[in-house]
């Protein structure tokens, strides 16, 4: 092989088609990594583009295509140029047309090789280990939060749980108390009733009485019925009052037992809600990390396949 080799240059359309993807993705990816990403130009100020340029081009879009933040490649392709020397680039001559592809050749002095392990393969390997050590340092970051997330989880539940106990129990003590009062309310009534109707009843037994002494016959009959319609009409106001009771009685064991199925029912739903989210939190876990262990499985492939390919391409 010659001391000097041919380098072949590209246009930014030629790379777009190699490499798949758009000339203004390519641009803007010069702007997103100005001064890791250095792209030659012409007399004329047309860019132009070398094997080298198109290789970073790649990894950075293998890079973008797995969803690395741009902080992230910068560091990355920072660590993988380090110490890497900048290759001087030559001024060419002649014009580009747009829409041509132009190919620019250039005699550029190429060093012999050396027994040395190329610097590519070696910031690759350090490329991994750092990828290696930042997928570790997220798993453990995920375990943390996720860790926290169920402790805060279970300590709200409990919160609202016992809150829910208490309220329910106060709401429940409170309809209990409401029913014995009115229940007291109309006992009381029904004794008062009784009282005055016991009151009229023996000042009318002792009027009766004295009239039975005074009357005849006819008159005293009248009297008893009287006293049966006077008796009928309080035992009837009596049985409508312990009906009313009972009812009321009833009415308060039904609030009671329906609350408590309420109460039993929410807090069925709040710990399947709580299961429901634990699992979700396991399966994003378990998701990420296959997720990034893809991606080192997918970096380790691509440097064990360019341990025997050079980065440029030689043109006889």
């Amino acid at each position: 092989m010659s001391a000097n080799q041919i380098t072949r240059a590209y246009s930014i359309k030629d790379v777009s088609k190699k490499i798949n993807v758009p000339t203004g993705t390519i641009r803007q990816w010069e702007k997103d990594f100005t001064g890791l990403l250095h792209i030659p130009r012409s007399k004329q100020g047309a860019r132009f583009y070398t094997d080298m340029e198109m290789a970073l081009l790649k990894k950075i879009k293998e890079m973008r295509d797995k969803n690395i933040s741009r902080e992230m490649i910068r560091t990355l392709l920072e660590q993988h140029l380090n110490g890497v020397s900048q290759p001087a680039s030559e001024t060419f001559g002649g014009s580009e047309k747009p829409g041509e592809t132009n190919e620019i050749i250039a005699a550029v002095p190429i060093a012999p090789a050396s027994n040395a392990p190329a610097p590519e393969v070696l910031k690759m390997e350090e490329m991994l280990t750092v990828m290696e050590n930042y997928r570790q340092d997220m798993i453990r970051e995920i375990k943390g939060v996720i860790q926290n997330g169920k402790t805060e989880i279970v300590e709200d539940l409990q919160t609202v749980i016992n809150q829910g106990n208490m309220h329910t129990i106060q709401g429940v003590a409170k309809s209990i108390q409401r029913s014995n009062d009115k229940r007291q309310a109309e006992i009381q009534f029904l004794n008062d009733a009784i009282e005055k109707a016991s009151e009229l009843t023996f000042e009318t037994f002792g009027t009766i009485s004295d009239c039975i002494a005074k009357a005849s016959e006819d008159t005293y009959e009248l009297l008893s019925q009287q006293i049966t319609e006077s008796s009928r009409s309080t035992m009837n106001e009596s049985k409508n009052m312990l009906s009313k009771i009972s009812r009321t009685v009833k009415e308060a064991q039904k609030d009671i037992t329906s609350m408590s199925k309420t109460f039993q029912h929410e807090r069925e739903h709040m710990v399947d809600v709580m299961n429901l989210n634990l699992q979700q939190f396991t399966e994003a876990v378990k998701e990420r990390e296959e997720a990034f262990q893809d991606m080192v499985t997918g970096y380790r492939e691509a440097a064990a396949a360019k341990k025997h390919k050079k980065w440029w391409n030689v043109w006889s």
